[in-house]
């Protein structure tokens, strides 16, 4: 698990108007099955109806950009922020199995 901070953008999943608004977020640890992200708590008050995300980040390090789809697990309020837990939906994620490789080798290397 990478737990190094850095830059995401997440949205409602489902299609709709909701899916088409996005959200700066922070994922706060990486694993090959799933992240925890931050999000402030206007956006948590967009994103708390959804039980499924989008997230769209790119690793440290990299240039490309990674679409993957999830399920929210938990959340859990702190002083200034909400923590999200997720799951990776690789049954919705396009290409699941060259994202999964790709965040697998990350996880291992970092």
């Amino acid at each position: 698990m990478v737990t190094r901070r850095f830059p995401a953008t997440v949205s409602p999943a489902g299609g709709g108007a909701a899916s088409l608004q996005s959200f700066a977020a922070t994922v706060r640890a990486l694993s090959n099955s799933g992240l925890s992200l931050e999000v402030d708590a206007d956006t948590d008050n967009v994103l708390q109806k959804h039980g499924e995300l989008n997230v769209a980040l790119a690793l440290p390090g990299q240039d490309k950009t990674y679409n993957i789809a999830c399920v929210v697990r938990s959340r859990d309020a702190e002083a200034d922020s909400v923590i999200y837990s997720c799951e990776f939906d690789w049954s919705a994620t396009m290409d699941p199995l060259a994202v999964a490789e790709d965040l697998l080798e990350f996880t291992l290397d970092d």
